[in-house]
């Protein structure tokens, strides 16, 4: 017995440590490409980078897609790594590299037709730059489907949870990418096409080094050739329902982004796209959390080890709230500081407000995640996709109602957040309908009663600091330094287990240790 507690111990740290590790590299990785934008806008200008936003958008609509094969391919890798069926892998790895590049052809035979024409016809690009242009839609349609072919090595890494090797090479890509930027105005080639250009270079030193490393590493990613036709109709339709998914929450963005515009016109639509750059960043600093918990979870499922599961899937909650709610109490105080120094004299009240809900949303949002991972182990994503996204969906009619009613543009984020907490109920209950060992109440009495005190503690706290202190510059300081401290008190004490206590006092033993060292 003490063994058991030992290992599940041992696991919950390992997985606490490698989403730290991941959400600190996702956090700096963040932060280096908003940066890196000023080198971009300024190599390229004005002109040019609309340009290359307008091209490489046409192209990165279909960047949803490689989303959800990764989830799919790394979903299969972590059911035969849990049931340890070396073969199995190795026959996923396959038929997935096989399967990708059937599709990466199809979309390459797509863009250099349906694409083109759309280039040339439908976006408003200066004669003069035409030829760039061109130039840049090739570059970016083969930096997509190089990253299609690398999603069977990636997953390799994920579902092996070597989150050491993903956070270096993801970091060298990071870095790659901002030094292509600094060059920019440097060099005797035309500013668009160089940069564009030097994007593809770095997407196949990524590739190379992600094929390189895992053929190396892992015996299972080596291409042979493999049929199997009840496995890639397992593959299609996990990444079809999956998909059904992503594209009700792109309709659904992208339906309240028209709806905004005809209501209200293009500036709001300037304050929800900034807010959608906060969304996007939030999400990345998320999903760099779930892809450590990801892979045992599902191996936990695959093995049987339900205990197991069960105490990754309470970890996995608190560990997304509580840290997400460490950076949102402060983001949300000071947020007329924080986009004042991001977008000086351009910041605008409507800009703050629609920026702070946003961040309810997404933390609203990340909540699904554990419950997701689960469902997508249990292969029962069918009826689970239909009954969550066609709910989702009704945030449009929803936010059109309102806006009928006369009610300003702020109340989409009514329509976005009233959707998104009715859908975390139905996935509660889809969650107990397919996994009998989860209970509703103890969810609720466990993890959301102590959430709940422990959020408005926190916000109390965070208020009454923010406005004790009149120096802006001096409450962002005071205000991000104390937050976290205070609420990961009130954590420690409410909302962990005697067992997770312990857990967290050895893992920070173990990095005070390394740090004297």
């Amino acid at each position: 017995m003490t063994t058991e507690k030992t290992g599940n111990g041992n696991l919950s740290q390992r997985i606490a440590t490698n989403s730290m590790l991941l959400f600190v590299r996702m956090l700096f990785i963040t932060i280096i490409n908003l940066y890196s934008v000023r080198f971009v806008l300024a190599g390229l200008g004005a002109i040019d980078y609309g340009i290359f936003n307008a091209v490489a958008g046409v192209v990165m609509m279909s960047s949803f897609l490689s989303g959800v094969m990764e989830l799919s391919i790394q979903r299969f890798y972590s059911i035969a790594l849990g049931k340890k069926d070396k073969m199995g892998m190795n026959e996923i790895f396959s038929l997935s590299l096989r399967l990708l590049f059937v599709i990466a052809v199809v979309l390459l035979v797509l863009f250099e037709t349906v694409g083109i024409w759309f280039l040339e016809t439908k976006l408003n690009i200066p004669v003069e730059r035409m030829g760039a242009s061109r130039m840049c839609f090739q570059f970016a349609i083969f930096t997509f489907v190089i990253s299609i072919m690398q999603i069977p090595f990636s997953s390799a890494l994920f579902a092996h949870e070597n989150m050491e090797g993903y956070a270096l090479i993801s970091t060298i890509d990071c870095l790659l990418k901002v030094f292509v930027a600094v060059l920019i105005g440097y060099v005797m080639i035309d500013s668009l096409v160089f940069y564009s250009g030097g994007l593809l270079l770095v997407a196949v030193i990524v590739f190379l080094m992600y094929s390189i490393y895992c053929s190396r590493t892992y015996e299972e990613c080596k291409y042979r050739s493999v049929k199997n036709a009840l496995l890639t109709r397992q593959l299609l339709s996990f990444s079809g329902w999956t998909m059904f998914g992503s594209i009700a929450k792109v309709c659904m963005i992208q339906g309240n982004t028209i709806l905004l515009n005809i209501y209200f016109g293009p500036i709001v639509n300037v304050a929800f796209a900034i807010s959608q750059q906060i969304n996007n960043a939030f999400n990345a600093l998320c999903n760099s959390m779930v892809l450590a918990m990801r892979p045992a979870m599902i191996q936990s499922y695959a093995g049987g080890d339900y205990k197991c599961l069960n105490q990754l899937f309470a970890v996995s909650n608190k560990f997304i709230y509580y840290v997400l709610l460490m950076v949102s109490l402060p983001m949300i105080a000071e947020m007329p500081t924080i986009l004042h120094l991001w977008l000086g004299d351009s910041m605008t009240a409507q800009i703050v407000l629609f920026s702070r809900l946003i961040i309810i949303y997404v933390v609203c949002l990340a909540m699904n995640n554990p419950i997701t991972t689960i469902i997508q182990a249990s292969g029962h994503i069918k009826y689970y996709h239909l009954s969550v996204e066609s709910v989702t969906l009704l945030c449009l009619p929803i936010s059109w109602v309102l806006f009928k009613f006369g009610l300003t543009a702020e109340y989409v984020f009514v329509s976005l957040i009233g959707v998104c907490v009715l859908t975390h109920f139905i996935r509660l209950v889809c969650l107990r309908h397919y996994y009998s060992e989860f209970s509703i109440s103890e969810y609720l009495f466990a993890f959301c009663l102590p959430a709940l005190l422990i959020t408005i503690a926190g916000g109390a706290f965070t208020y009454f600091v923010h406005s004790a202190i009149h120096s802006a510059l001096l409450s962002l300081v005071v205000v991000f330094l104390a937050v976290p401290l205070v609420v990961g008190t009130l954590v420690y004490v409410v909302g962990l287990t005697a067992q997770e206590r312990v857990a967290v006092l050895q893992m920070l033993r173990r990095m005070s240790k390394k740090f004297v060292k």
